[in-house]
């Protein structure tokens, strides 16, 4: 029961924490959730007999939070506004970069609670 109330805790607090900011919005893109979580999951169906199926999820979310930081900072200084120093443009495709790997860490905080 008390993990539940963990849960419920820790998706108050983040939540909480966006909202306080004044809007959740920029915290939400579908894309880079969904590239951290097909990691994840590719990294769960991946476990040998015995491994914790929850604890690789786990794992494979941070990793693949990462990993899609590195695929977004190197799209950004490959485009055309990098070059031309647009911060009008580079900075919001910086905020989706940095979102995958607090899905990551997200993911992997929701999976440690329900191990």
């Amino acid at each position: 029961m008390m993990r539940y109330v963990g849960l419920a805790l820790i998706v108050v607090v983040v939540l909480g924490a966006f909202n306080a900011a004044g809007d959740i919005g920029p915290a939400i893109d579908l894309l880079a959730f969904l590239f951290v979580l097909g990691i994840a999951i590719g990294h769960m169906l991946g476990s040998k007999d015995g491994d914790n199926r929850v604890t690789r999820f786990g794992d494979g979310a941070v990793r693949g939070g990462w990993l899609g930081f590195l695929v977004g900072i190197i799209m950004i200084a490959s485009s055309p506004s990098a070059t031309q120093m647009d911060f009008a443009a580079i900075m919001p495709a910086m905020a989706v970069a940095a979102l995958t790997p607090l899905y990551g860490y997200f993911l992997k905080l929701i999976s440690m609670q329900l191990d």
